[in-house]
């Protein structure tokens, strides 16, 4: 008889969550839960995350003078999100 291999609680979790499928929504919420750590302080002042749709990220602003500061910083604010929580978890930013 061969010995099955022993997963720790991490691994089996792991397995599970892409055995499942979620993997891509629990990155998704890990935007919104590190959204004022990718933007910073300032940003994170005027803006509040509100959902993920179709790797859309939806970002409520506080005011429109903010919202077309924001427009020209979304290449890098993607950018960021790549580098802190992975790629092709967000694709666009939809600010309002």
């Amino acid at each position: 008889m061969g010995r099955k291999k022993i997963q720790t609680l991490g691994e089996s979790l792991d397995g599970l969550i892409q055995q499942l499928g979620i993997g891509a929504k629990i990155n998704q919420f890990r935007v919104i839960e590190k959204w004022s750590e990718i933007v910073g302080e300032n940003i994170s002042k005027v803006t509040k995350p509100e959902r993920v749709v179709d790797k859309v990220l939806y970002i409520k602003v506080s005011s429109m003078s903010w919202r077309t500061e924001l427009l020209f910083h979304k290449p890098g604010i993607l950018e960021k999100i790549e580098e802190t929580i992975g790629k092709d978890i967000i694709l666009d930013i939809r600010f309002h």
